[in-house]
């Protein structure tokens, strides 16, 4: 990123142009469902290599690099795709299983990889030595410049459809139907995508100056994060322990907090060649209170080790564990510079940060890889719980093993339903049709809301195939007082069912049952009403309930119907 004079325009707007090209292709064949987008094995690694080998050649192109930048990016490439294919094989048999876990995992772990091999790749692109000031500088701008461009190109497809939708006022429909083609879309975004990398890279010397009025915000908030976790420490012996971890994301929190002050401390400190930022005093208390982070980090991982013990590995584990490893690098690199050099231990900076980046590209890289899988970390723990008998079988979470543990988890649940054949129909049922564990432990059973249930405006029985409906609704699940009235709505003289769920502030999630030629269906009731008050529910409770008739009659024009409804 120099002059305006050493970007390859042209090149970098043809590059632009032929992935937006690329991704609408992409994008077609997922819209019709067509070639590759039901073959992961495919997919995967074409959608990987069409966003990230083009935006690495835009973002390091300079006139006499091309060369020594496409051999690395080409290098680079051949990595990603050999991890796309891997994660894409994860991701078969296409459609027995949900992709959202695997794709999220993976898109995550492989921008991170990226924006950290963008920063050496610019530097051994220039030909300069790698120092972190290098790093440090590339990094800020790669991530403004990719910001900022995306900023334009929002507003240059709002510009767009601000053209369309002037002219389609006066008639001319052409260039709003044009704007909206999917076709047309994607190579006009991809060329203003490439015509903002080429202006903010352009414009160095703004970049560099927001970067510094970020990091005069940061340098503010820097020893607010510290005291926060030197007062957090202070108090946690008079809480306890048991508070924290009892809520469960107490680990998370924890994480959390280590990464800010990790992140701000780079912000602020930089390479740790410049001036300090602070007077002495505060720069002192600073890096005092900075020698809290190992403390921090052996509570989260004693929180990691305690969730271990009681639930083995999980795909989230795992993660928390490797970002755990990270921080606490980071961290003791810090605290081992401050232990050895007091109020000098800045100089120690550029050597950690600079390690660190080669670790964390390292650990992105390999946990998309059979090395460091997580899904077959995760499942071997599970099926280990059930082997040594801590849990039964039917203890055994199959919806996380359907919805995150891909291919390993669907494998593992087809070996087992051949196991149990025919012998155990409600475990296969389970197997078949599972339930998330962690959101029922927070839901009611059934049988605890028909024990509960109130029937208005008289005792009455249900019938048992219109419970066996209710059973399946998310309605059942959800808490609340439950209140049934039987009523007819129609007047058909056939009773309808009206289940409602009351709350403390109101009248919660609703449905009423109507019986049809194909069984009972289900129907959503919308309550309004200016006059609810305190009194509603013991009203709803006690019966009082009266049918009223629509002030207005609904239409019927052409097989469409139309309910007019005021907001009275």
């Amino acid at each position: 990123m120099s002059d305006s004079s050493s970007l390859p325009r042209v090149p970098i707007l043809i590059i632009a142009v032929v992935q937006g090209v690329l991704l609408f292709a992409l994008y077609r064949a997922f819209d019709t469902h067509s070639w590759p987008s039901e073959s992961p094995l495919w997919s995967f690694p074409l959608w990987t290599l069409t966003i990230a080998v083009p935006l690495l050649l835009l973002l390091s192109l300079d006139r006499g690099n091309a060369l020594r930048v496409s051999k690395m990016v080409a290098g680079l490439a051949a990595v990603l795709a050999l991890l796309a294919i891997y994660t894409g094989w994860q991701a078969e048999p296409f459609g027995e299983f949900p992709m959202f876990s695997l794709s999220f995992a993976f898109l995550c772990s492989i921008t991170l990889a990226c924006f950290k091999t963008l920063m050496y790749l610019q530097q051994r692109a220039d030909q300069v030595p790698l120092t972190y000031q290098v790093l440090f500088t590339k990094s800020w701008r790669n991530f403004l410049v990719t910001a900022l461009t995306a900023v334009f190109v929002l507003m240059f497809w709002l510009i767009l459809m601000l053209w369309g939708a002037l002219f389609k006022v006066i008639e001319i429909d052409f260039f709003y139907e044009l704007f909206i083609e999917d076709w047309f879309i994607f190579p006009v975004l991809g060329f203003a995508f490439g015509l903002g990398v080429i202006i903010f890279r352009d414009l160095t010397r703004v970049i560099d100056n927001i970067t510094k009025l970020l990091h005069g915000l940061i340098k503010l908030l820097l020893p607010l994060i510290v005291v926060v976790a030197v007062i957090f420490l202070a108090a946690l012996p008079f809480g306890g322990l048991e508070a924290l971890w009892s809520t469960g994301n107490g680990t998370a929190l924890l994480l959390w907090l280590l990464a800010i002050i990790l992140f701000f401390t780079n912000a602020v400190y930089q390479d740790g060649r410049e001036t300090n930022p602070y007077p002495p005093i505060v720069h002192r208390l600073v890096f005092m209170g900075l020698c809290v982070m190992p403390i921090i980090s052996a509570l989260s991982l004693y929180g990691l080790v305690l969730r271990l013990n009681q639930y083995g590995w999980s795909v989230e584990r795992c993660w928390a564990l490797v970002v755990w490893l990270i921080l606490t690098l980071f961290a003791v690199g810090y605290v081992v510079g401050i232990v050895r050099r007091r109020a000098e231990w800045t100089v120690d900076l550029a050597r950690v940060n600079t390690a660190m980046g080669l670790v964390v590209l390292a650990l992105m890289l390999l946990v998309n890889s059979p090395v460091l899988d997580f899904r077959k970390i995760s499942l071997s723990s599970q099926l280990n719980r059930v082997e040594s008998g801590e849990i039964e079988l039917e203890d055994f979470d199959f919806w996380y093993a359907k919805n995150h543990l891909g291919r390993p988890g669907y494998l593992a649940m087809e070996e087992i339903k051949q196991e149990i054949g025919d012998t155990d129909p409600e475990l296969l049922q389970l197997i078949n049709n599972p339930v998330n564990k962690m959101y029922a432990r927070r839901m009611r059973s059934s049988g605890d809301m028909w024990g509960a249930m109130l029937y208005r405006p008289e005792p009455f029985d249900v019938p048992q195939s219109l419970k066996s409906v209710i059973d399946r609704s998310y309605v059942a699940m959800n808490q609340g007082d439950p209140v049934m009235f039987k009523i007819d709505l129609d007047d058909d003289g056939q009773s309808e069912y009206l289940l409602l769920m009351l709350h403390k502030y109101g009248i919660g999630n609703s449905q009423f049952f109507h019986l049809t030629e194909k069984g009972w269906q289900a129907g959503n009731v919308l309550h309004a009403g200016r006059n609810y008050n305190d009194a509603v529910p013991d009203l709803i409770r006690e019966g009082e309930i009266e049918l009223v008739e629509p002030r207005f009659k609904h239409l019927e024009i052409g097989g469409v119907l139309l309910k007019p409804f005021t907001r009275e």
